[in-house]
């Protein structure tokens, strides 16, 4: 017996002496265990006498009800236990500075004013605070009676909260004066969105999903190097807003998804931007400075123009695209092939690597009047854009429907190409017509030796 018991001590001795980790001070470990949900951070307290209290030194909370939703509990139980839960962690919250508060879970009339007042509690002391809720439909109320952080760095609202504020700012006056990133998906009433962002000097990075908001002029923060600005109405009325200013000349990455009508538009050279995607409605005011937009974005090396920009373009009165010096990967949504704008675009972007085009769906929605009008079908450009024969490798046509448009494009890059490598086609059609298409383009005598034909099917959703 005593041999064996000197040999199980031995083995454990090992094992310790392999556990490196454990050996690792506080400090290191509670930053590791930040990354991880409170759950799983709380589950390593099994682990060893080293690890039983480890995870309350943890300057994070990462809460979810994710796991209390079991084929043994209703809807009701889970969020009472749930609820339960988080009175466990409650005192976690008061002695020690927090540096990351994740809350996600549904919400109903219980227990809501209780995850109200967490909120309100740690905002003015985390560097990161995440919020969001899943509920029946119903709207529920954030009220902000004290709208003031030092400490807070990243704020992320979402789900179907509305914020309320119980107090006005005054212009001058930093909110967050050390916020950089803001993202909301929320719904917004009694808000100055534009005296909520002034204070925040030091925003990089904002997100914002706003739902059936009435602003008669929405104002970037300078600060911004990234936005994404998305907005939509729950109605059909033609909504108008006289002014959407994007002064931001640091800007590096911009997604813009406008369904309202905005009077005139603020823009400014981007020097540094990367990547740019424009879904902008086909609105009167909107076709007036879409032009104006591409052309501020014009050292960009990524653009997404989708549908709706693409109509803005096409019914713009006139038409000047600027130089794309940078761009290196273009890719462009149709309602309905348009190989005239698609070549003048190619002219204009010089060193451009990738291209793709996807035509819709649904093709019995195209445009009618002066789209159409527009559409006079394939044209031989009078001179070969330079990037085809210099720097395109790489065009993926998805939505292929084999017009006679689509086909002569589709030959004219074939023999043309030079440094062409893959050209990439998608379709719908039966598998008879599609070894017809594939014969036919693959008869195209090609420009580049190096050229491989892809034919792929499009599977329906």
């Amino acid at each position: 017996m005593g041999k064996r018991r000197k040999q199980r001590q031995r083995k454990t001795k090992a094992a310790v002496d392999r556990d490196v980790i454990s050996r690792l001070p506080d400090e290191i470990l509670c930053n590791i265990l930040s990354f991880l949900p409170t759950r799983t951070s709380v589950a390593t307290s099994v682990l060893s006498r080293r690890w039983r209290y480890l995870w309350k030194k943890v300057q994070a909370l990462d809460l979810s009800d994710d796991f209390f939703y079991t084929p043994e509990l209703s809807r009701d139980e889970a969020q009472e236990r749930f609820l339960i839960f988080l009175k466990e962690f409650e005192p976690l919250l008061l002695p020690l500075p927090m540096r990351k508060f994740r809350l996600s879970c549904p919400v109903g009339q219980f227990g809501y004013t209780d995850l109200i007042g967490w909120i309100e509690h740690v905002i003015g002391r985390v560097s990161e605070l995440y919020f969001s809720v899943r509920s029946d439909g119903q709207t529920y109320e954030l009220y902000f009676r004290n709208l003031h952080s030092t400490s807070l760095v990243s704020l992320v609202l979402d789900g179907n909260i509305m914020i309320v504020v119980d107090f006005v700012p005054t212009p001058s006056e930093s909110i967050f004066p050390s916020l950089k990133n803001l993202e909301l998906n929320v719904i917004f009433n009694y808000v100055d969105l534009d005296l909520l962002l002034s204070g925040c000097p030091a925003l990089e990075t904002l997100r914002i999903t706003l739902t059936d908001f009435r602003l008669e002029a929405f104002h970037m923060p300078r600060s911004l190097k990234s936005l994404t600005f998305e907005e939509q109405y729950s109605d059909s009325e033609d909504v108008t807003l006289e002014l959407l200013e994007v002064n931001t000349p640091s800007l590096e990455y911009l997604r813009l998804s406008l369904r309202g009508c905005y009077a005139q538009i603020l823009v400014c050279d981007y020097p540094n931007i990367k990547k740019a995607s424009l879904d902008i409605s086909r609105k009167s005011g909107n076709i007036a400075w879409v032009p104006k937009l591409l052309r501020a974005l014009c050292k960009t090396k990524f653009l997404w123009l989708q549908v709706s920009t693409i109509e803005c373009l096409i019914c713009a009165p006139v038409l000047v695209l600027p130089d794309f010096c940078n761009l290196i990967q273009l890719q462009l949504d149709f309602h309905s092939f348009q190989s005239s704008l698609l070549i003048d675009l190619l002219h204009s972007c010089p060193k451009l690597q990738a291209l793709k085009i996807y035509i819709s769906q649904c093709m019995n929605s195209i445009l009618s009047g002066s789209y159409l009008k527009s559409h006079n079908g394939w044209t031989q450009p009078l001179s070969i854009p330079h990037c085809i024969v210099s720097h395109l490798n790489t065009v993926e046509h998805r939505g292929y429907l084999n017009t006679p448009e689509e086909h002569e494009f589709t030959a004219y890059i074939l023999q043309r190409g030079l440094v062409l490598k893959t050209m990439r086609i998608h379709t719908k059609y039966n598998l008879d017509s599609k070894c017809e298409i594939y014969e036919a383009l693959s008869q195209i005598q090609k420009g580049s030796s190096m050229c491989r034909l892809e034919y792929l099917p499009i599977h329906p959703n």
